[in-house]
């Protein structure tokens, strides 16, 4: 039998070294979680629910996992089934602001030998144009268009080299590598592995307490410090990005009412950076009317939000399965983790990559539209936003 442990550690780093295939890691602005292998990890891929989720903590209970913690990816369309493991020991510690590690990564980046982008940015442009018709002709205010870049390397990925180049990049976001279990996994051999870095947090509880915090509306930053600080202003004030926004928060707070009896919004958004990008975000807290909610049953009641579908929801995914020419599977989806409590972090499984574990990714982006978008910005936008990952991998 094995015996299950959360092991508390408290050396100042992030815990990447040694990384390899399948390791489960997740590090949020506040915590970092690492695990060592997959043996005796106990794992479901079913659609996310209440009685899935409570089936695999009594599943990791009868074989001794004594203080169980759940990580998971869940799909952009959530019919769909999820990737749910329970490690047999999990590591956590805070995560590092300002801090570098002393470690040096072992072995060096691969090279890129090849890109494919899916589809041809031109085609990703007509895909913006179709949804400025559908715009003009109503019954949709927003649809988020996604692409994605098959890359090919000359070596498998160097984990310790991507992952810390990522939470450098990402310190105050969530940074991830989950493994994709699939109907024909044989033993602790995941599918693939979801790789990311993604800046967007759905639903963080703690106790009966809930924290959201969405972001639309985005503009690449710019080297130059004037010309960045003008495009911060002036994102501020931007009516077509502050309507974009708006979409989400008040889609949020709609059904955020059915679960919470107290809510704090703000008034507005504030304007938040990443290396690559200024977002507007807005941070919400709320009390829940029934304790017993879990993280990922208030994340699976938000999802997909308009931040990374589109208004209205349900009209706008139905035109993302017209227009995309591939399957999201997991990009904006759902990445975190969960105590048996119910307490946990499910982000926004955005700047990511579905990593083959041998030498080939799947990168994703994707840019909210609405009447007044600009296809060539928006192609600019999603190849910003892939970038980050580029500049990780190789």
């Amino acid at each position: 039998m094995v015996q299950a442990k959360e092991n508390e550690v408290t050396q100042s780093s992030w815990l990447v070294d040694g990384m390899k295939n399948g390791d489960v890691f997740f590090a949020s602005p506040s915590l970092q979680w690492r695990s060592r292998g997959l043996q005796g990890a106990v794992r479901s891929h079913v659609p996310a629910s209440a009685a899935a989720i409570k089936s695999l903590f009594e599943q990791a209970r009868s074989q001794g996992h004594a203080e169980p913690v759940m990580f998971g990816l869940v799909p952009f369309d959530p019919s769909l089934k999820a990737s749910f493991t329970i490690p047999s020991q999990v590591a956590f510690t805070p995560s590092i602001h300002g801090v570098r590690t002393s470690a040096q990564p072992n072995g060096r980046k691969p090279s890129v030998v090849k890109r494919t982008p899916v589809p041809a940015p031109e085609v990703y442009g007509d895909m913006v144009r179709k949804a400025l018709d559908l715009y003009e002709a109503g019954g949709v205010s927003k649809i988020v268009l996604s692409r994605a870049m098959d890359v090919e390397l000359d070596a498998p990925v160097n984990y310790e080299y991507l992952m810390l180049d990522l939470l450098r990049r990402n310190a105050h976001g969530y940074t991830f590598a989950l493994p994709i279990w699939s109907d024909e996994a044989c033993g602790d051999v995941p599918a693939a592995v979801m790789l990311g870095a993604s800046p967007e947090l759905l639903v963080r509880r703690e106790g009966d307490q809930v924290f959201i915090n969405p972001l639309a509306g985005s503009i690449p930053r710019h080297a130059d410090p004037a010309e960045d600080k003008s495009r911060k202003e002036g994102l501020a004030i931007s009516e077509k990005d502050l309507r974009e926004h708006g979409y989400v928060v008040r889609d949020i707070v709609r059904i955020l009412k059915e679960h919470c009896d107290e809510l704090e919004v703000p008034d507005g958004p504030s304007v938040i950076g990443t290396d690559a990008l200024w977002h507007l975000s807005t941070f919400i807290t709320g009390r829940l009317k029934n304790p017993e909610t879990t993280a990922l049953d208030l994340a699976c009641a938000l999802h997909p939000t308009p931040a990374i579908c589109g208004f209205p929801t349900a009209t706008a995914f139905q035109h993302i399965k017209e227009l995309e020419p591939f399957e999201r599977e997991y990009f904006a989806g759902l990445v975190g983790w969960q105590r048996e409590s119910g307490d946990g972090e499910w982000a926004l499984t955005l700047r990511c990559a579905r990593y083959d574990g041998d030498r080939t990714l799947r990168l994703y982006a994707g840019a909210g539209t609405v009447a007044g978008s600009d296809p060539e910005s928006e192609i600019r936008e999603t190849a910003t936003k892939m970038e980050t990952f580029m500049r990780a991998i190789a």
